[in-house]
């Protein structure tokens, strides 16, 4: 009889992807991650999958909400030096989803820089998010310029995002100029869906139109609210979007609250 071959560390890797199961997949990245080979001219295991078997690790802590523990991995990621752009992402989600604002900020900074150009923009959209909630309104508005000047298609929403800040550093909407053009722009633009609804929403109740504004809003919670990861990562916009729904029943159109209920107190 043959004998059947060990598996590799990139064989664990592989059946990590494949699996439906975060927790699945974290037992599967743990056993690659122990690897040490069947025999003779077994290399060690290559940085690049040690850091993709602790990205399966780390999804699993973020999906059953071990916030810290993700954390921990996500540094373990960065420590290796490789997939920059990658580690970073995964840090600055980590630290987002514990309230490090700058923290966050800092890593989205070093994944900008490690990024091809197409994916720069992004970047500097999460680099300014993180600054808004830490209502460093300055900054991110900075990095949403950079964020404009990087993107190809995505314009519009870093375009309406800075009108958002705009309004939570304490400007009427009356006072931003072009405010009804950037939301339709927003409107009619493919990456008016997904965040885009949260910050339409935003924008809409800050103009005094409720029936828009809870649209938006409502499909935006609808999307992410039941999403493991998603409810996760946008823990503190889909707050917010509730928040705002609810005294926009209570009160009729009224202005947004600021991000800074959102930080832990």
């Amino acid at each position: 009889m043959r004998k059947q071959r060990n598996l590799t560390a990139d064989d664990y890797l592989r059946l990590a992807i494949s699996t439906g199961s975060p927790a699945e997949a974290a037992v599967l990245a743990e056993r690659g991650l122990r690897h040490q080979g069947d025999g003779v001219g077994d290399q060690a295991i290559e940085p690049e999958t040690r850091l993709l078997l602790l990205r399966e690790i780390y999804r699993a802590h973020l999906h059953a909400r071990r916030l810290r523990s993700a954390h921990a991995v996500a540094r373990k990621m960065v420590r290796l030096g490789v997939a920059q752009e990658i580690a970073h992402i995964d840090l600055a989600r980590a630290c987002a989803t514990l309230g490090w604002w700058h923290r966050a900020a800092q890593a989205y900074r070093i994944a900008a820089r490690n990024a091809p150009a197409a994916r720069r923009a992004m970047h500097w959209a999460s680099v300014a998010v993180t600054l808004h909630h830490a209502r460093q309104y300055a900054d991110a508005l900075s990095a949403l310029e950079r964020a404009v000047r990087w993107s190809l298609s995505t314009r519009p929403l870093h375009r309406a995002y800075m009108a958002l800040v705009q309004l939570d550093s304490g400007r009427r909407a009356d006072e931003i100029e072009h405010l009804t053009e950037i939301v339709s722009e927003l409107e009619c633009a493919r990456c008016g869906e997904g965040f885009g609804r949260y910050v339409l929403g935003l924008l809409y109740a800050a103009q005094g139109s409720r029936t828009r504004a809870t649209k938006h809003l409502k499909v935006f919670v609808k999307r992410n609210a039941e999403d493991p990861m998603r409810s996760i990562t946008l823990a503190s916009e889909i707050r917010r979007a509730r928040r705002t729904m609810r005294e926009l029943r209570r009160a009729g159109p009224v202005a947004p609250p600021s991000p800074s209920s959102n930080l832990p107190g």
